[in-house]
């Protein structure tokens, strides 16, 4: 309607057209914010999986190349164990030696013989050994068990199971840091589960549907025999590296271009194998 002054207001269409194009100006803005919120989404998802990947290798690498560290070279004992999945996740056992503050190992030798059945162990010295920690009970001739310390005396250490044979007086007790790395492919997503001393196993990283294991043997080189598992405790003395696979895959609710799967070599040289 004309005014009295001689203005003009909007009519209704030109109002109209104006909302219409800040509908669409606003629906534009609306879809470029979703478009955006949804690349950062995904970016973080991949880079999720790219640290769980490079965790997990990092880990397990730091572990393998301590395997052996203060303990026995030679006899029954062995720092590295594993299982061949034959198509399923592999698994790896690192064992290492503890050390005390002044970085020596906690190791002693019996000066007491002790008989098949006995649980109490006198030794050199307690230093460093505490209770509920796992050791290896070592005879010179080689045989050896895991035991748990389940109390520190003097002189004395208790063990939570008899010995199975008699071992002389010498024979090393050597304190042990065992951890084992393994997959668990029953829950979604899958885990890398980690085993401290035979405790309960605990989730490390989520989303590593896979890790597979192959040894570098120092024999035949070059190029030196690869296996894909050790036969016998000899065959684990001669391994002279590792190769470590691990799978990563993206853990959410992804959208279809974000869900990737990553997938990582690296090889690992254990420093304390060899006698």
């Amino acid at each position: 309607m004309p005014r009295g002054d001689g203005r003009r207001g909007f009519s209704l269409v030109e109002l109209l057209m104006t909302v219409a194009v800040s509908s669409i100006a606003l629906a534009s803005v609306a879809k470029f914010f979703s478009i955006q919120s949804g690349e950062l989404k995904g970016h973080t998802y991949r880079v999720e999986a790219q640290q769980a990947l490079r965790g997990s290798l990092d880990a397990i690498s730091r572990d393998v190349r301590l395997a052996g560290a203060c303990l026995p070279t030679t006899g029954a004992f062995i720092a590295l164990t594993g299982t061949n999945g034959a198509g399923a996740p592999d698994s790896i056992t690192v064992r290492t030696g503890v050390v005390r503050t002044n970085m020596s190992c906690v190791v002693a030798a019996l000066t007491v013989a002790m008989n098949a059945g006995g649980t109490t162990a006198t030794v050199d010295s307690v230093n460093g050994f505490t209770a509920n920690q796992l050791v290896y009970l070592s005879a010179p001739a080689g045989n050896g068990q895991f035991q748990f310390v389940t109390a520190v005396g003097a002189s004395t250490l208790t063990l939570d199971g008899g010995a199975t044979t008699t071992y002389p007086v010498g024979s090393g007790l050597y304190a042990i840091d065992e951890r084992r790395y393994t997959v668990n492919t029953g829950v979604q997503p899958n885990q890398l589960m980690l085993t401290i001393n035979r405790a309960a196993a605990e989730a490390f990283a989520a989303g590593i549907p896979d890790l597979q294991f192959q040894y570098v043997l120092a024999q035949n080189c070059p190029p030196c025999d690869v296996v894909d598992l050790p036969a016998d405790t000899a065959t684990w003395r001669l391994v002279n590296s590792i190769r470590v696979t691990a799978t990563a895959r993206t853990v959410g609710s992804v959208r279809p271009q974000d869900d990737v799967t990553l997938t990582e070599t690296t090889e690992v040289k254990p420093r304390n194998l060899l006698p």
